[in-house]
Order: C-alpha cells, then structure tokens, then sequence
C-alpha cells in the first residue's frame, strides 16, 4: 500500500485564516480545473447511466413518476397528511434512491482522487487523468464507510430543516484528507476531523459553507456550470487540511 506518512514543507501551506484558504485554495483549483471538469463530467455521466439502468430493474420510470407526482401536487402538495412525503409512494422510487445511494458508495473513493490531485498541483507535480483514481488504489473500503457515515449526518441534518446539515459539515470536511495523506481508517478519519473543526470551527465553518455556495452557483448557472465549479468544495478541503496539519510529503511505497 502507499501512503502519506510524514510531512515535509514542500509546496505551500495557508495561514489558518479564512481568506488566506480561500486564496490557496482557488490557486490549486484554476491549476487542474481541465483535469477536474473532465473527471467530473465522466462522474455525472457514469451516475446518470447507471441511474437510468438501475431504475427499471426496482418498476421507477422517471417519465411515470414526473406524471404522478404532478398529479399529486394537484392533489395538495408534496406531503400527506401525516407530513411523510409523497413521493415516495411512487412505484419504485425508494427502491431506486436506496440503489442510487449505494453506487453513489461505490463511487465516493473518486473524490481523494480531487483531493490528490490538488497536492500534486500545490507541490509542482504533473497531475495525470489516473491520479483521479487513487482512492480505487488504497484505503477504499475506508472512503466508503466514511461517506456513508456522512451521508448519514447529513439526511439527519437535512430531515432537520435542513441548516444544521450546514454546520454538521465542518466536522467531517477533513475526513477525505485524513485517509488519504495518513492512512486512517474511516472512524480514525472523523475522529480526526472533528478534533481540528472543534478547535478551529469558525474558520472551518466559513469555508466549507463558501465552498458549497460555489458549488450550488454552478448548479444556478444552467447545471452546466458545476463541473467547473463542484471541485472547488475539494480544493478547499486540501487547503484547510495543509493550513492545519502542514504539506503532506511526497507519496512512499509501503510494503505490501
């Protein structure tokens, strides 16, 4: 296995202010924006094929289910009278989020892969399309169960009214990094994570909540624009991680 194991002061760290991440952040992110739109543009279009297979093997036809939820709206809205959302008794429509949420599983080690690539850039390295694909090499196992506990804080603070999920987010916008850069285990990971945000919530709060205004204002522009935009929110999170814990150094060969 590889991994980042020490610390070695190449490449450049930020001041452990907001806009000093910011700033670092935005340098690393124009230096692989190419690389980044195309992984990203591969991503939607692997999850939307994907999508669309999966749905009919559980009865979910997206075409149906715009046509019946209409007629709910019709109805009286989007929630019955026990405040549950209708939507979910459309044919097959939980069968096909349970399966969307578990490739979306499948598929969350890609985004060390943005994490990694902002490294390389930060420290002067050529990044390659294969960098991308780092977290399929080591430790996905450990990225998997990291984001299903996330994902899970976040439906808890989503079913919430959905603005705590936003001051939930800072004690796991670490967790990629430390899996990555040293080789913890998912729980080792939010732990760690939530060790740095509760000494240093303010600056972590600010810029992970910037960060996803960024990524929704790519949604707003036409949808298009999140695939410049979405890997933003990665580039952040390498930065805070640099400004608190330092460089990573280069990436060893570790004995299998």
């Amino acid at each position: 296995m590889e991994t980042f194991n020490e610390f070695d002061m190449q490449g450049t760290a930020p001041q452990r202010n907001f806009s000093d991440i910011i700033s670092h952040a935005f340098n690393n992110f124009v230096k692989i924006i190419g690389w980044s739109i195309l992984v990203t543009l591969i991503l939607i279009i692997v999850t939307m094929v994907a999508s669309s297979l999966l749905g009919p093997l559980v009865g979910y036809n997206a075409l149906e289910a715009q046509a019946e939820m209409e007629d709910l709206m019709k109805d009286g809205g989007f929630t019955d009278p026990g405040g549950m959302f209708r939507i979910f008794d459309v044919p097959g429509y939980k069968e096909s989020m349970a399966l969307s949420y578990l490739l979306g599983l499948l598929l969350y080690p890609i985004y060390a892969g943005y994490v990694y690539a902002m490294h390389k850039a930060n420290t002067g390295q050529s990044v390659a399309f294969g960098d991308f694909f780092i977290g399929f090499r080591q430790n996905t196992l450990q990225y998997m169960i990291f984001g299903l506990i996330m994902g899970l804080a976040m439906m808890i603070g989503l079913m919430l009214c959905v603005i705590p999920m936003f001051f939930i987010i800072p004690f796991f916008f670490l967790g990629i990094p430390y899996i990555l850069f040293e080789n913890a285990t998912a729980l080792e990971a939010i732990k760690k994570s939530f060790a740095t945000a509760s000494s240093n919530y303010g600056t972590i709060l600010g810029v992970s909540f910037i960060s996803l205004i960024i990524t929704v204002a790519g949604v707003i522009f036409c949808g298009i624009g999140i695939l410049a935009t979405a890997p933003f929110f990665y580039a952040a999170m390498y930065s805070v991680y640099c400004a608190f814990n330092g460089v990573p150094k280069q990436i060893v060969p570790q004995p299998e």
